[in-house]
């Protein structure tokens, strides 16, 4: 299991200083991030000392290790992750690729999750059923019990989804 998952990326600069404006691959709106969370761009760090939000979809943020707009321009287009530790708690965005190696149980059966499909309105998980693969939209997953710890997500499945 890696210890990181795709949150983001950086969609654009933004003024003089080096803030960045991040696209965020979440469930729910976009919300702040809190000082000194650590985010990865690649193999750099970056310490966030300032964020709020921009619209459902976007934040702004601005970072300890960039301070000039050339520096932040570097980093347009590239993928932000941040510790799979991190995500799962109250308080912090879901980002969806953070469900990719867990596994649904519903009725006493397991379905592994072997892909997530982003878009802001409906985020699928595709998972492995008898049949081949199936969608479950996040939204429903969620109605259960995640266990970070176990990796799981305990859901009762509406029968006939895994034919869809």
């Amino acid at each position: 299991m890696k210890n990181r998952v795709l949150y983001g990326y950086v969609e654009r600069t933004h003024g003089l200083r080096g803030r960045m404006i991040l696209k965020l691959f979440v469930f729910g709106p976009a919300e702040p991030l809190e000082e000194g969370t650590i985010l990865y761009a690649g193999d750099r760090s970056l310490t966030v000392v300032r964020s709020r939000k921009r619209d459902n979809e976007r934040i702004t943020v601005d970072c300890s290790e960039v301070w000039k707009k050339a520096q932040a321009a570097e980093l347009t287009g590239e993928s932000i992750e941040v510790d799979i530790d991190r995500v799962l708690k109250s308080g912090f965005p879901l980002p969806v690729y953070g469900f990719s190696e867990f596994t649904i149980i519903s009725h006493g059966k397991k379905f592994p999750i072997e892909e997530v499909e982003y878009n802001n309105s409906n985020p699928q998980l595709i998972v492995r059923g008898d049949g081949g693969l199936f969608p479950v939209p996040l939204v429903l997953a969620l109605t259960g019990q995640v266990d970070s710890a176990e990796r799981t997500i305990t859901v009762d499945l509406p029968e006939g989804l895994e034919e869809i």
